[in-house]
């Protein structure tokens, strides 16, 4: 006979979005564990960056975090360098939350909550225990007691100010406030009841829904837009750290990195004149994209956009001429003529169009010119190539656009874009790019830019099952530049090492891909001591995955 269990254990068991929990009922090495979470730590060795799944960290040293904050302190007082810093690590705390929802998509809040310890103690602020925590959603509960051991914060707050009549660890509070607020979606505030920086043993942390704290909350006051917020008006745990969102506009230019934002200020800046713009990057980088942008937003933006390739011209294989009745300068005014390539045009049309800019009068009907290129243009024009006085007049106003490996930051962004556009298109919905596939993208140097990223990522929509994950399988070919940690894509997906390949004369040391999938199931088993759950988690695999593979492969779930 089957095991017997009541019926509440069967619903504590089975998987689901739970509306009440209570830590104490959590299994142990509940995902995601905080090996998990170290596995989403990546450092670009070389490219001045390190990620947190698709969220960029820094090294800081304690001391120089401890002179900012004896600085804040002395020169905006106590009071206004707490708000500061609670706010700080509310922040970040929301940021924490997106991520395990992202990047985990734990199906038990439970679980999912008790990450924000493991988080904390990862960064390296403070080792966090958790004593217990309970919540139920429906009722708008919570309670939870933690406590901090060796609080980065109440050590360098002592050695500046010494032993405190107050608590010292304002960011680090706002840090699970900010967490449990947002996982919850109900505002959570937690304080210290007692402090290393006032001379206790540990700091001991308790957070609680904002009504159990009573009518006096002014953690809630720091984040109210006005002086007063209504109590019963509905609480949004986003409103202290995040803005409306941009409405949907065409050729929107998605990016925060700073290379991306000067180039989207240059446009705005030139949008309100006539004058030629000449767009440089390289291939892929979104040029004739800008371009487009920039129509939008300039003085004729109802008027014709006509484009010219001008590698076309110079191969004979263009069905619009630059010139003559019906050519493409006479059917951009009013509007923008855009060449592409600029300094592929032939010699012939460059005196033309010199000859034609020229004899341009101030009467005429408005007409900008924007070109791109991705050629240098002091070689075009020292070789000869492009004629020089036409070239000064075309580049009055140059706009670079940088490549996506400058732009890491952005990566996040393009990619929900390009997986929602293309779903969208193909009419196919999916769940999310795994956590494999978005750290080798966050890697990879995508040397065809903008346009290879949308490409795989359309791929990756088109091979992907309807409902189901983006996998590395499905976005990279194989045929890749990988990134230097990478030698190549084993057949099934996973990474390949070059420590794991051997010799450039022997790329897989002899072995067939088989056997190196099979030694890393046997490894991980053995490593996880037979628990083939823990096993599917230490690989970034379901457990529904592992069985399948062990089952074709034949290998035995006890290594």
């Amino acid at each position: 006979m089957g095991e017997r269990i009541t019926l509440s254990e069967a619903s504590r068991r089975a998987p689901r979005i739970t509306a009440r929990g209570d830590s104490k009922l959590l299994e142990e090495g509940a995902a995601p564990t905080l090996a998990d979470l170290a596995g989403a730590l990546q450092f670009a060795l070389g490219d001045g960056r390190i990620w947190l799944s698709d969220q960029r960290m820094v090294m800081m040293q304690t001391e120089v975090l401890g002179n900012l904050r004896r600085d804040i302190i002395k020169s905006m007082g106590l009071d206004t360098a707490r708000k500061l810093f609670y706010r700080t690590g509310w922040g970040q705390g929301q940021l924490y939350a997106d991520l395990v929802r992202k990047r985990f998509h734990q199906n038990d809040l439970t679980a999912a909550l008790a990450a924000g310890p493991r988080l904390h103690t990862m960064e390296g602020f403070v080792k966090v225990t958790t004593k217990r925590f309970e919540f139920d959603v429906k009722r708008g509960h919570y309670h939870g007691e933690f406590h901090w051991h060796d609080s980065t914060e109440a050590v360098e707050h002592t050695k500046a100010f010494g032993v405190s009549d107050c608590p010292t660890c304002w960011m680090q509070v706002g840090a699970p406030a900010g967490f449990t607020s947002a996982l919850l979606g109900q505002p959570v505030i937690f304080r210290e009841v007692e402090c290393m920086g006032m001379g206790a043993e540990r700091c001991v942390v308790i957070g609680r829904n904002a009504a159990a704290w009573g009518d006096d909350v002014p953690e809630l006051r720091d984040f109210s837009p006005a002086p007063e917020r209504q109590r019963s008006k509905p609480w949004n745990p986003s409103d202290a750290s995040q803005t409306a969102g941009t409405q949907d506009v065409p050729h929107a230019i998605l990016g925060k990195t700073v290379v991306i934002e000067r180039a989207k200020r240059l446009l705005e800046r030139v949008a309100g004149y006539d004058e030629p713009v000449i767009f440089l990057g390289e291939a892929g980088t979104g040029k004739e994209y800008f371009a487009r942008r920039l129509h939008e937003i300039g003085r004729t933006p109802q008027g014709p956009f006509v484009t010219i390739n001008c590698d076309a011209i110079a191969s004979g294989q263009s069905d619009l001429a630059l010139f003559g009745s019906g050519g493409a300068i006479e059917r951009a005014q009013g509007g923008t003529l855009f060449l592409n390539d600029l300094f592929l045009l032939p010699r012939a049309q460059q005196s033309q169009l010199a000859a034609y800019l020229a004899g341009v009068t101030p009467q005429a009907k408005p007409l900008r010119i924007m070109s791109a290129t991705g050629s240098a243009p002091r070689e075009a024009v020292a070789s000869g190539a492009f004629r020089g006085d036409l070239y000064y007049r075309l580049s009055l106003l140059p706009i670079v656009i940088p490549p996506l490996r400058d732009r890491r930051d952005d990566l996040s962004m393009l990619v929900n874009h390009f997986v929602q556009t293309h779903s969208r298109r193909h009419r196919k919905p999916l769940r999310q790019v795994t956590s494999a596939a978005m750290d080798l993208l966050m890697r990879y140097d995508f040397p065809g830019n903008v346009r290879e990223l949308s490409n795989m990522i359309e791929r990756g929509v088109i091979y992907a099952e309807p409902g189901g994950d983006l996998e590395i399988s499905h976005i990279f070919t194989g045929m890749e530049q990988m990134p230097e940690f990478v030698d190549g894509l084993h057949k099934s997906g996973r990474i390949v090492r070059r420590s794991t390949l051997g010799t450039a004369h022997d790329p897989v040391g002899g072995r067939t891909f088989d056997e190196l999938e099979q030694d890393t199931y046997t490894a991980a088993l053995k490593a996880a001591n037979g628990n083939v759950s823990a096993a599917a988690r230490a690989l970034g695999l379901s457990r529904a995955k592992f069985d399948y593979r062990l089952a074709k492969l034949g290998l035995p779930k006890r290594p």
